[in-house]
């Protein structure tokens, strides 16, 4: 087919290159806002005891080492007072076996001028033994209710009947289990407390999607939030179970949420990148026309001569396409305008001489 500048310019051709790139196909489907389970702590009281304070409520922020509430705990005191007794017998115990490597001692040298049978130094030597396992078990008490205490034991400035419970992480309290003057023991949650600064988003997969989408693709999050753009992330996982009741697999999308803007259980459409492991070739997406025969396009092979090729397409996006067959890295295409090439070339298969 051959057409002249004056032709081009009325048309409105435009050109673009057949390429390689790597194919990427997007993945479009909606999703929730979700805490990631990593940043997530559930705080239950280290002993049992009646709420003394509340220093916080479902909503507010919380700084790592924070006392969120005070407990009037009597297994601080008890912990106290066996690591007391605990020290005192262990006191008796090295001193007890102190007189008895000294006695040893002394019957060793006496044996030696015959001033003892030799049976009354090998009783010796067993009274030691016997009192050093009193020792390491009396020492071994001491380690136990020490660990017990400082697990116990109340913070800086507080009675010694005080348990306090403490955020270990920075973040927002999401729920509070306990009550101000009920009784508490240890097997509540007390209080719930995420890491809102980097939290995951549930994509839900169908079909092809689950088995395309691999962990690293990359992913644009939008969330209905006034004047925010859209957030980057990454596919950390995708499940490897199917939900029975949608027949979907999310996938696990990690994003960076630095200013708390997004908020957990919010609906959000999300756009993956779904790298499929190999390069081909593309052109721009408008250089594709569709006839009777199957898709086409116009190769530019001079300045006014086109080359209908008929083409073989792998992934189609809204901007490129794949082309399998037809058309080479580097080769010239019409794409804006190509619509009327299509046209030329029908009427002259028509035989039309307008």
């Amino acid at each position: 087919m051959r057409l002249d500048a004056e032709g081009q310019r009325r048309l409105g051709l435009a050109f673009g290159q057949a390429e390689t790139r790597r194919i990427v196909l997007p993945v479009r489907t909606p999703g929730t806002i979700a805490f990631d389970e990593r940043r997530v702590t559930r705080l239950k009281p280290r002993t049992s005891g009646r709420v003394l304070s509340l220093a916080v409520q479902p909503g507010d922020r919380v700084r790592a080492g924070q006392t969120l509430a005070t407990l009037d705990a009597a297994g601080v005191l008890d912990a106290r007072n066996g690591l007391a007794a605990a020290q005192a017998s262990l006191g008796e115990a090295q001193a007890t076996e102190k007189v008895a490597e000294t006695n040893l001692k002394r019957g060793s040298d006496l044996v030696k001028v015959g001033g003892i049978a030799q049976a009354e130094v090998d009783r010796r030597q067993v009274d030691l033994a016997k009192a050093h396992a009193a020792t390491l078990s009396a020492q071994s008490q001491v380690d136990l209710y020490r660990a017990q205490y400082e697990r116990l034991a109340p913070g800086s400035g507080d009675a010694p009947g005080i348990s306090a419970i403490v955020s270990p992480i920075d973040g927002v309290v999401t729920a509070a289990g306990i009550t101000l003057g009920e009784v508490v023991d240890t097997n509540r949650d007390a209080f719930t407390v995420a890491d809102p600064s980097q939290i995951q988003v549930l994509a839900n997969l169908y079909g092809r999607d689950i088995t395309t989408v691999k962990a690293g693709d990359r992913a644009m999050v939008e969330a209905p939030i006034q004047d925010h753009p859209g957030f980057e992330g990454r596919v950390r996982s995708v499940n490897a179970a199917i939900d029975p009741m949608t027949n979907t697999a999310p996938a696990r999308i990690e994003v960076a949420n630095p200013d708390g803007s997004l908020r957990a259980n919010m609906f959000v459409s999300v756009e993956i990148a779904a790298d499929l492991g190999r390069e081909g070739v593309t052109v721009p997406a408008a250089a594709i026309q569709q006839t009777e025969d199957g898709p086409v396009a116009f190769v530019r092979t001079g300045a006014d001569r086109f080359e209908k090729r008929a083409l073989t397409l792998g992934v189609q996006r809204t901007d490129w396409v794949e082309v399998r067959a037809g058309i080479a890295a580097g080769e010239t295409v019409a794409t804006l305008g190509s619509f009327g090439l299509k046209a030329i070339l029908l009427r002259a298969l028509l035989g039309s001489t307008d």
